[in-house]
């Protein structure tokens, strides 16, 4: 019985990524403005990041980070990937790496949280001879933890996707893409 009530604080402290969910909206310039709510509980480590890799001619602007308190983060010129957990309280911005970019953001602190962070990626939206497309990876493997359920909504402004004005397709996970 001892034992037992020992491992309860250890399963309520352990890392779990409890839902991702990402709202993009498409801008007629090619960019998408990019919403994702994190519900996670955080067991390790000082920082949260999602990766964007092989971002070609696209950027990242207009960052903000918003914690479960509505606490708005600073956004830092260049994030320091060596400072402790203290030190990234509260802060948020971007980090270079030889494959793209990591949005990063300090955990402030272990345990359950939920991060809304909102970026705008230009030249997302490619045209081709026949259709213009978005071809993006919105959630990226090797993830601290496998999520429970996640979900991705695109939209166009005011516009609506339908079966006759475009075509999806999703690959890389278990699930279904539907208008």
């Amino acid at each position: 019985m001892l034992a037992a009530l020992f491992a309860l604080p250890v399963f309520a402290d352990s890392a779990a990524i409890n839902n991702i969910g990402i709202d993009v909206v498409l801008n007629r310039d090619g960019s998408a403005d990019i919403t994702e709510v994190w519900d996670v509980n955080v067991a390790s480590g000082t920082e949260w990041y999602l990766t964007r890799n092989n971002l070609g001619d696209i950027d990242i602007l207009n960052l903000a980070v918003r914690d479960e308190r509505g606490r708005n983060f600073i956004v830092e010129d260049r994030w320091d990937v060596k400072r402790t957990i203290s030190q990234k309280e509260g802060r948020c911005g971007l980090n270079s790496t030889s494959y793209g970019c990591e949005i990063c953001w300090g955990v402030g602190s272990y345990g359950h949280h939920v991060f809304t962070v909102s970026y705008t990626m230009t030249n997302v939206v490619k045209s081709l001879s026949d259709y213009d497309m978005l071809h993006m990876q919105f959630i990226s493997p090797g993830l601290s933890s496998e999520p429970k359920k996640a979900s991705v909504r695109i939209r166009m402004g005011g516009e609506s996707f339908n079966e006759s004005n475009s075509r999806i397709w999703g690959f890389g996970y278990y699930g279904d893409c539907t208008f």
